[in-house]
């Protein structure tokens, strides 16, 4: 099979920018602080005191909720070009400001309370870490902004301890630096999607014959078995690489945090999506340890199937992101329905997975059934998992608009085109475009894939379950 990777200019990650157009990012570590330093030096970027906005993310692409990354920002100051000080003064909002100084700023720093993060946020997904022998860092969780800098090339530097590792998925390798190291990065949108895996407890694990460069990498506090994750991820890979018939991923990371619950309220479960990677926070109890020719692999598929859609191919509200709120999204139902159609239907072969989708739908309550699909997104947009009624319901519908679509589809092109033509009619929509695909231009762009009028089908799925 021939591999197609597709960049999109926004997204494309490059080496051969230079430094007089950047920001310089830098992230100091020291061993025995609760607390990260960051420093944004500006690079003759024009930014008066008096204007300028440091913006701190609370939310990221796919993960429908509201943090309050903010809460556990601290210490910031600005700098001018002449060296006063200013004290970052915080906003109604999510972000801070530098007075009425009219000098440009030089550069800014502030800094991220790790350990009090882990412990207020209680999914673990959501959370940078901080143990004694790892530093894991979730971009949008540390890394704020200069509004109206965001789409500038980045250099990134990080400063650890001197035997530290440092690993990132944004160029991901066997080999690693310890103590510093630096990273030329596209624009903020890339830096905050990235990870970073820092430090002496850290695993990286290369899976071996596969179409792109595979990672694992993982900080554990128990026994694993690095193989057998990668073995899943391979087979994962394969399964949707031989369904959309080509891999848009330069390279994938699969990043795993095993971990002892900081609180009986804390909650290791649920994963997160990236654009060339995935992280999983789970508890030492769901350990992987061993070979498992049976293992539920659904999972993995999934959030690396988010890689295709809706990570390269999406609707208004997920790109361009806003990253000072949850941003309103109506086509959660087709991020999520989509892909776990293709990964449980077509990927794994699970026909019956239809008769969960299905008894979601009919067991739903009745706040749930009486919004339209457009509706429920809207609310999912900032509930999808505090509410899981809502994100359960979300991913069960789209599912169901694309069994129903695929079988009109074969039924009408004797067999000849399925939903797998739809989703490449997505893809292929966004990457000749190179925006996001209104509401209404999303059955007109499926109808025109496939060539089948899929309107009456569309319609009725649009409608409240009562």
């Amino acid at each position: 099979m021939k591999k197609v990777v597709l960049l999109f200019s926004l997204l494309a990650l490059t080496d051969s920018f230079g430094q007089t157009d950047s920001l310089k990012y830098t992230l100091n570590h020291r061993l025995n602080s609760d607390k990260i330093e960051i420093i944004i030096d500006l690079n003759d970027v024009e930014a008066p005191a008096n204007t300028a906005s440091l913006v701190i993310p609370r939310s990221g692409p796919g993960t429908y909720d509201l943090t309050n990354y903010i809460a556990f920002v601290g210490d910031v100051k600005g700098y001018t070009s002449s060296d006063k000080t200013l004290n970052g003064q915080l906003s109604i909002g999510s972000y801070f400001t530098f007075g009425n100084e009219e000098e440009p700023l030089d550069r800014i720093s502030y800094t991220v309370d790790l350990k009090k993060m882990e412990t207020d946020l209680l999914g673990g997904f959501a959370s940078s870490k901080l143990r004694p022998d790892y530093l894991g860092i979730l971009g949008y969780s540390v890394f704020g902004f200069i509004e109206g800098h965001q789409d500038k090339p980045i250099i990134l530097e990080i400063n650890t301890e001197a035997d530290w590792p440092i690993f990132s998925t944004t160029r991901p390798s066997i080999t690693r630096k310890n103590g510093s190291d630096s990273y030329r990065i596209d624009n903020f949108s890339i830096l905050a999607d990235a990870q970073f895996l820092i430090g002496s407890g850290v695993q990286i694990h290369m899976v071996d014959d596969t179409e792109i460069p595979l990672f694992v990498a993982t900080y554990t506090e128990t026994a694993i078995d690095m193989k057998e994750i990668g073995r899943r991820g391979k087979q994962s890979l394969e399964g949707l690489a031989n369904f959309f018939g080509y891999v848009p991923m330069p390279h994938y990371t699969m990043c795993y945090e095993f971990l002892e619950p900081i609180s009986d309220r804390h909650d290791y479960g649920f994963s997160m999506e990236h654009l060339n990677s995935m992280t999983a926070s789970f508890s030492v109890e769901r350990a992987i340890t061993e070979y498992d020719p049976k293992a539920r692999i659904g999972g993995i598929i999934h959030h690396m199937g988010h890689s295709w859609i809706p990570l390269r191919s999406y609707g208004v509200g997920y790109r361009p992101f806003e990253w000072q709120t949850a941003p309103l999204i109506e086509t959660i139902w087709l991020n999520e329905g989509f892909t776990w159609y293709v990964s449980f239907y077509y990927v794994l072969n699970n026909k019956n997975i239809i008769n969960f989708f299905q008894q979601n739908i009919d067991n739903a309550p009745e706040y749930i059934k009486t919004k339209s699909l457009r509706e429920l997104s809207l609310l999912g947009s900032t509930q999808y998992s505090l509410d899981f009624n809502i994100g359960r319901n979300l991913y069960s519908r789209g599912a169901l608009l694309a069994y129903d679509l695929d079988q009109l589809i074969i039924e009408k092109t004797n067999g000849s085109k399925s939903f797998k033509d739809a989703m490449l009619g997505l893809l292929k929509w966004t990457e000749e475009n190179q925006r996001a695909f209104e509401y209404e231009e999303i059955a007109t762009i499926i109808s025109e894939a496939v060539g089948v009028d899929i309107s009456e089908t569309w319609a009725r799925w649009q409608n409240p379950i009562k």
